[in-house]
């Protein structure tokens, strides 16, 4: 059975953390490491195992595409570039929040390795990505929909793919393009390879929350 630490599942380093959370989370890391973040309380690491073991085709799938692609190093974002984003943040969580009518929702941004953005449902707190200062408005966007559409759904299910098709059609296009970190204007061609991502498509799975 894994345990928190680094493990070897059939060869593949896999790290595991326990942290307060929600759900398990399993990740693939640039380096072709595997994340599995397991909740502090409602989850056994057992559990987490049969979880890893269920989405052990899609981890080996992206673990492959990790390691073929060349390390790129990455600049963090100046101050500059926070300061734009935190302006830009501003608006469009004040754009949606006043449309989809959600009142009393705090942001901030911080340096996050894995995810573009969270939300703590109960304190109904969001935080950013200071690397979303290199993405595009519209990803951006794509983002503060993404993480207030889960104030009216925990989890990535049935429920929260109907919100976000009903709220910003075209969102599954923006979320490859963001998780690609293809930050270039869609329109633009020939498009540069992307540099490898921090994190792959769809690393997060919902386990023990399912919608009503």
């Amino acid at each position: 059975m894994i345990r928190t630490g680094e493990n070897l599942v059939d060869g593949v380093p896999v790290f595991v953390e326990r942290r307060r959370v929600r759900r398990t989370s399993v990740c693939v890391e640039e380096d072709g490491r595997v994340a599995v973040v397991v909740p502090k309380w409602g989850a056994t690491l057992r559990d987490a195992e049969a979880f890893l073991r269920s989405k052990w085709k899609w981890v080996l799938r992206h673990r492959a595409e990790a390691l073929a692609r060349p390390r790129v190093e990455r600049v963090p974002p100046s101050e500059s570039e926070v300061a734009s984003l935190r302006l830009l943040l501003a608006e469009l969580n004040g754009t949606w929040t006043a449309r989809l009518g959600e009142a009393g929702v705090t942001w901030h941004v911080l340096g996050m390795k894995t995810l573009w953005g969270s939300c703590h449902i109960a304190k109904r707190r969001i935080a950013y990505n200071s690397e979303l200062a290199k993405a595009p408005r519209e990803m951006v966007e794509y983002v503060v929909v993404h993480e207030l559409t889960h104030l009216k759904s925990a989890s990535h299910g049935p429920l929260f793919y109907r919100l976000m098709d009903e709220r910003l059609p075209g969102w599954r296009e923006l979320r490859r393009r963001l998780n690609r970190r293809e930050f270039g204007s869609a329109a633009d061609a020939p498009r540069p390879a992307p540099p490898a991502p921090r994190r792959v498509v769809q690393c997060e799975f919902d386990f023990f929350r399912k919608d009503a």
